[in-house]
């Protein structure tokens, strides 16, 4: 059937509000969704948006969804001392994946992502600051293949500025922080320990902390990080940079988009949101993905979403499952 429609996933901020519009002057049938996630109403700039363009707008109850794919999945993670990404789980199976199944056969799925499209695979956004290929990465390649990403082209302040003199309707704060609470593993004290196996302090929970970070550790004379969490016996170690090192990790639960024909193969990989892209060589161990990064990485943590790039595009995304750190730690900073 021929494509004459969209259905424009929206959420009141000013990316989905523009495409919205963008849409309105492309297809001759536009429909606005909403996923509800919290349970709750709709947000008065989804409302005014849709309003506004004259458009349908169908809200889709995703409240269950949300709570045993996102809330439940995240919690269970830092339980076992891994850091989950929240968001590329709810694009996978909650937002794109509830739209998909409304979707009408004349209709494209249509979302303000800064993403670009390569036939069937997805490629960084022309914004680098923008860019969300990372966040797609665990999409089912059977939904984005009828997704289309109007602002991939475009720099985030040009779709602000356009907003704003065509008087669109939209929330005007930005939307960073994580739609919900997470609780797992944050109020079980338990001990902080240096690389050494020394005991250096008390922490509050496991929940509150993940492999690279640097702040709310205390003083200690010099920047230290965490570089372990470990649910087990609920410790934390902590260490200098250099202790963040890792020469390769294991990738599981792998979404492949373009899936190398040869083993051992090259990429580049993306080991967490704003990192920069490091090459690396691909291989199966086990039934698992391994990824031996060409210079040692650091910060990299078992949970986080990790990307692979052909150049731009996308080829393939999984979970971190274990890393593994060099045989040689130097004593130089």
């Amino acid at each position: 059937m021929k494509v004459t429609g969209a259905l424009v996933a929206l959420s009141g901020g000013v990316d989905s509000s523009y495409a919205l519009n963008l849409c309105i002057e492309r297809y001759n049938h536009v429909r606005a969704g909403y996923v509800n996630t919290a349970g709750s109403g709709v947000p008065p700039e989804v409302k005014d948006t849709a309003g506004a363009a004259g458009v349908e707008l169908v809200v889709v109850d995703a409240a269950s969804r949300f709570r045993s794919e996102v809330i439940l999945w995240s919690e269970e993670m830092l339980s076992k001392g891994l850091t989950p990404n929240p968001c590329a789980m709810c694009n996978a199976r909650v937002k794109l994946l509830s739209l998909h199944e409304i979707l009408e056969p004349s209709e494209v799925l249509v979302t303000g992502h800064y993403v670009r499209k390569d036939g069937d695979l997805i490629m960084r956004g022309t914004d680098a600051g923008k860019d969300q290929s990372y966040f797609l990465s665990l999409v089912d390649s059977d939904v984005l293949r009828d997704c289309i990403f109007p602002l991939g082209d475009m720099l985030k302040e040009d779709v602000r500025r356009e907003a704003v003199r065509l008087k669109i309707p939209f929330r005007r704060k930005e939307s960073m922080d994580l739609c919900f609470n997470l609780t797992a593993g944050e109020d079980q004290p338990g001990i902080v320990m240096d690389i050494s196996g020394r005991e250096i302090g008390r922490h509050a929970g496991i929940g509150n902390y993940t492999i690279g970070q640097r702040k709310g550790l205390g003083a200690y004379g010099v920047r230290m990080y965490v570089v372990a969490v470990n649910p087990a016996d609920g410790t934390v170690t902590i260490g200098r940079r250099k202790d963040l090192l890792v020469t390769g990790c294991t990738s599981v639960d792998m979404n492949w988009f373009a899936k190398p024909a040869i083993f051992p193969s090259q990429a580049l990989v993306q080991t967490r949101y704003r990192r920069k892209l490091v090459p690396a060589i691909l291989e199966y161990r086990d039934g698992s993905l391994h990824i031996e990064f060409i210079r040692p990485e650091e910060a990299v943590a078992p949970g986080q979403v990790c990307v692979l790039y052909l150049n731009t595009s996308v080829i393939g995304g999984g979970i971190i499952s274990s890393t593994e750190q060099p045989d040689w730690i130097s004593d130089a900073e």
